[in-house]
């Protein structure tokens, strides 16, 4: 712990964790999850919710091997030189491409949706500015940050979701159960892991959390929480939009907001929905860009991570760049392997490691 002084509250920890879960999930969630299972995307959603929690559980026991140390640390105490660097190796690679494709999903969106005459590098530039002056701060100042503006993110959500149900249809979901099971369950795979297996940026953080008895529980209700909301989204995109313009709309959720019209006054309200979506992107990017500079800092023996955070900023500049060349690249190739990458660093990596360190307990 020495590297990082700053401590968060678990209350502060939970709002940030909520904010990883949604993040990007807020808009880009309908349409992958309907792209498989179609009109039954809320059901294999609502089967991915304990099988989530229960990836969560196993995290979270993997962190309690030594609450005090970091995946990096704890890799290298538990397999040993090598074998543990190569794995804190593989967990600092996945932060940095994570990183870089959220800025590039913010850059996307607002040069598609919102600006449409910007340049990407413009937006680009302005999201790594942000990220980099929160990183200046310290981990203590995200975490207050996030509690101020968690109240503005779930009145809106929750406003958008009373505000839509004039026009929900129920009828847009026939018929049920007409998916083939491998479709399902490929589906279901998919709403496990893109959510919740990217919570594993929390091995990075979880150190410096106040821990009490009861934070586990609290974890654990207020991810419920926010798992019922993603799926609230994906509901009332199936049931407002259909499951065909779910799945052919990539921001469902920001197309849902426009729907909005009550006695043609209050409209116009997916502006709101992109500030809110663009919060919690940035808090969950700026985590994952943490996660890298503490890492790497960590595992070069370093006396402190802030050196490195505009090498790394520069960095993550150009891959933003570099990771795809057009929206369409990401939206249909990259999902496909995402969801193994989250599958590794949530269940696989974890496991590995309280397997191996129950063994050299027996032993």
């Amino acid at each position: 712990m020495g590297l990082e002084k700053d401590q968060i509250s678990t209350a502060q920890m939970i709002v940030l964790g909520l904010f990883t879960l949604i993040g990007d999930m807020a808009l880009t969630y309908p349409s992958v999850m309907t792209a498989g299972a179609h009109e039954d995307a809320w059901i294999a959603g609502l089967i991915s919710i304990p099988l989530g929690l229960a990836t969560l559980k196993l995290m979270i026991t993997t962190a309690n091997i030594d609450p005090n140390k970091t995946i990096i640390e704890l890799s290298q105490q538990i397999l040993g030189k090598w074998a543990g660097g190569a794995v804190a190796l593989s967990y600092l690679f996945f932060f940095l491409i994570a990183a870089s494709t959220y800025v590039r999903e913010i850059e996307d969106f607002m040069c598609t949706q919102v600006y449409e005459a910007t340049p990407g590098g413009v937006i680009r530039f302005m999201a790594i500015v942000l990220l980099v002056y929160g990183l200046r701060l310290g981990l203590e100042t995200l975490g207050r940050a996030a509690q101020i503006f968690l109240p503005f993110f779930t009145v809106f959500l929750i406003g958008m979701l009373a505000l839509l149900i004039p026009d929900m249809r129920i009828e847009q979901i026939y018929p049920i159960m007409n998916t083939p099971f491998p479709d399902m369950l490929h589906t279901v795979f998919f709403g496990v892991f893109y959510p919740f297996g990217e919570l594993c940026v929390f091995f990075m953080v979880y150190p410096y959390a106040k821990k009490q008895s009861n934070t586990s529980r609290n974890i654990f209700i207020a991810l419920l929480i926010g798992g019922v909301g993603l799926n609230l989204i994906l509901f009332l995109s199936l049931t407002v939009l259909g499951a065909y313009f779910s799945e052919h709309n990539f921001y469902a959720a920001y197309i849902l907001a426009q729907r909005i019209n009550i006695g043609n006054f209050l409209q116009r309200l997916e502006a709101l929905m992109a500030t809110t979506w663009i919060i919690s992107t940035y808090f969950k990017t700026a985590l994952y860009f943490y996660a890298f500079v503490l890492g790497t800092a960590q595992l070069l023996k370093l006396k402190s991570y802030r050196p490195l955070i505009f090498p790394v900023a520069f960095l993550i500049y150009g891959l933003t760049h570099l990771i795809a060349k057009d929206i369409i690249f990401y939206v249909k190739e990259v999902p496909a392997y995402w969801v193994d990458w989250d599958f590794t660093y949530s269940i696989v990596f974890p496991l590995m490691l309280l397997i191996v360190y129950h063994i050299k307990k027996r032993i």
